[in-house]
């Protein structure tokens, strides 16, 4: 049972010069700010704005039930500081540490009876939510290496030019809804930077978990995913995996979330037993189900076109999230789907160049350019996943673009998202897992047991000498399931794309500079 600290961080010392309360243990403190190191490396949804970690209290009081003593003495004591915001729903308190620490971290094992209980009671949790899928697990000790010096040399590098460049920072738009645009409206996007000395963190505790085995294998409660050290690591980092000397390949699905929103358009999808149920029992508005299995009423693969005939039964009724859907809402979003086409939209997602057009006509139509794959797909994600609401504000612009260029669509995941906006991606995710899954990684198991992967959400990483077999399951698989091909694209993890991205940081502080 480990924990992961800061290892310059002098815990005992700060405790022997400042006194503690009644009852104080110090394993508890040390999970706390176990808390604040690993909790970025697991969670990339989490918004860290000024080096502040949100922390759950549910989640702490699972360990710790006097938690809060811990928080106030930290903070107290001048270990710990805390931006001291709490949105309801919306944002748990931000803590980070204060107390100077350098970049290195390193492991502690837990030794006092009751954490051990407590620690260990959640990790069996963590455990038992990969029932079914251990074999992924079981690839991590079968030969993954890692070349921990190239890699602990490219963070360092990487941090010395950005250290010294703010405008070599990464960022993301974050949505505040509190925030006042320029014209005076609420709610508005805004820019928040990666600290660097936050990003060489958490690389490190990247490769620590990869030097001791520890590969944090769980299934997310909500989405399904699967998670662990090589979906936490930045792909950068991925670069410098191989498996039993061989180099490794990651297959991606292109424009993914584009891609599998095609499914949501299609109104076999929302055939829940709900409405079912509910069409022929009108006193009846909500049932408890099982989930239906799905069905394969026959496929082939013809080699030479490289197209499924196939007919799969799957719908919404297979996902865990059809709890949270209701009849209502089912028979609002069947009847926005009634006679509606999505040509224009389906083509652009299967030739995989969706972010491409959109691109294009950001650029055309509203003059915007945007200089990379990241920032487009950013903006799109803002497109689909901002509440309804967002519409009408001034930074909507690309969102009323995308109504305009696809209104069927619009107005399908307008539906999905009347009552939450976080309906639509956790749809997303869900799907995605349940075909990268219980569909791909067991068929691979099944056929393939020789043959290694490791799924990282919509991607499977895999040696060189077997991507045409992978490859092949993902496009019958995706095929089936969506109901037309995907776009696969093919990256072979090279330490040489490293030392690229680094040339890429050089040059553009040469032409700040210049």
């Amino acid at each position: 049972m480990l924990l992961f600290i800061p290892a310059s961080l002098d815990v005992n010392t700060h405790i022997a010069n400042h006194p503690t309360f009644s009852g104080f243990e110090k394993e508890k403190l040390l999970y706390i700010i176990h808390c604040i190191i690993n909790i970025p490396n697991y969670n990339k949804s989490i918004t860290i704005v000024d080096g502040f970690v949100p922390l759950s209290s549910a989640a702490l009081q699972d360990i710790i039930p006097s938690y809060k003593k811990y928080l106030d003495y930290g903070i107290t004591s001048g270990l710990l500081a805390t931006d001291d915001l709490y949105l309801a729903g919306l944002k748990c308190k931000g803590y980070k540490i204060i107390l100077p620490y350098g970049t290195d971290l390193k492991s502690y094992d837990l030794q006092t009876y009751h954490m051990k209980k407590s620690y260990n009671q959640h990790i069996s949790k963590l455990k038992k939510s990969i029932r079914g899928f251990e074999f992924l697990e079981r690839w991590f000790s079968k030969g993954i290496e890692f070349d921990t010096t190239a890699a602990k040399k490219f963070l360092a590098d990487e941090y010395t030019l950005k250290q010294q460049n703010f405008h070599l920072w990464d960022s993301k738009k974050v949505y505040n809804y509190k925030a006042l645009d320029v014209d005076g409206s609420k709610g508005t996007y805004e820019a928040v930077y990666k600290d660097p000395f936050l990003q060489y963190q958490q690389g490190n505790l990247s490769i620590l978990k990869m030097e001791i085995n520890h590969y944090s294998c769980t299934i997310s409660e909500n989405g399904k995913r699967f998670h662990s050290v090589l979906t936490n690591m930045r792909s950068v980092l991925r670069n410098f995996l191989t498996f039993n000397g061989e180099r490794l390949v990651s297959i991606d699905i292109k424009n993914s979330q584009p891609y599998l929103i095609s499914l949501l358009l299609q109104p076999s999808f929302w055939d829940s037993q709900k409405i079912i149920k509910n069409t022929a029992r009108k006193d009846v508005i909500f049932r408890k189900k099982t989930f239906k299995k799905v069905k394969s009423l026959g496929s082939s693969f013809n080699n030479n076109s490289n197209i499924i005939y196939t007919n799969t039964i799957f719908s919404i009724d297979n996902l865990a999230i059809h709890k949270q859907v209701s009849y209502f809402m089912l028979l609002d979003i069947k009847q926005t789907l009634l006679n509606i086409g999505f040509d224009s939209y389906i083509e652009s997602v299967k030739n995989g160049l969706f972010y491409d057009d959109l691109q294009q006509r950001f650029a055309t139509e509203l003059g915007v350019q945007l200089s990379d794959r990241k920032e487009v797909k950013q903006s799109v994600f803002q497109v689909l996943f901002t509440p309804n609401q967002f519409y009408g504000q001034k930074q909507a612009s690309h969102k009323r673009l995308f109504a305009q260029l696809y209104p069927e669509v619009y107005r399908t995941l307008k539906a999905i998202k009347k009552n939450d906006s976080k309906l639509l991606p956790l749809l997303l995710q869900e799907i995605e897992s349940y075909i990268m899954l219980d569909v791909v990684a067991n068929r691979m198991k099944k056929e393939y047991p020789k043959v290694p992967i490791f799924t990282i959400h919509d991607s499977i990483v895999t040696t060189a000498s077997n991507q045409m077999i992978v490859e092949q399951i993902m496009r019958e698989a995706l095929t089936a399931y969506v109901g037309h091909a995907p776009t696969l694209s093919i990256e072979t993890l090279d330490p040489q794309h490293a030392v690229v991205y680094l040339k890429g940081l050089r040059d553009r502080a040469k032409q700040l500079s210049a």
